[in-house]
């Protein structure tokens, strides 16, 4: 009787899998590309400033407001981006900006600067929010950034 009970559950389970929108519904999970190819970060030095890119894939982009750049030792930076924002009616967050294609966003680097925590969201069009990336720079004095993350 034991044995019963434990095969019941994974037969329904095996023919809810059958359904056709539910195999869609799975084949759309394994489409969704990680965070990393959706959004391609890059940071690197140019003469004093500190220039952070993205490029995104076909169909994704970030919010305007989630991108949150903080310099270690805590120092104010002046952020310029590059790229203008769109207005769009996201379904999670009604009335946002976004950025689809590439961001650029660049600050003066001060020599006091050791880390620069640097994070963003943001959507494919498929309706797949990516939960908040998070990227720490570390600044080697003479050397390119390096950088650190999920």
């Amino acid at each position: 009787m034991l044995f019963l009970a434990m095969f019941y559950p994974s037969s329904v389970y095996s023919e809810f899998l059958t359904t056709s929108s539910t195999k869609d519904l799975l084949k759309g999970f394994q489409d969704i590309l990680p965070a990393d190819e959706s959004f391609k970060f890059s940071a690197f030095k140019i003469e004093e400033r500190i220039i952070l890119s993205w490029e995104l894939k076909e169909n994704c982009f970030l919010y305007k407001d989630k991108f949150e750049i903080t310099a270690f030792p805590k120092t104010y930076i002046d952020i310029v981006t590059t790229e203008t924002s769109l207005p769009i009616n996201d379904e999670y967050f009604g009335e946002v900006e976004v950025f689809y294609n590439n961001v650029t966003k660049s600050f003066v680097h001060d020599e006091n600067m050791e880390k620069i925590i640097v994070k963003y969201q943001g959507c494919n069009a498929k309706g797949f929010c990516y939960p908040v990336i998070n990227k720490e720079l570390i600044i080697k004095k003479g050397k390119n950034l390096i950088i650190k993350g999920t």
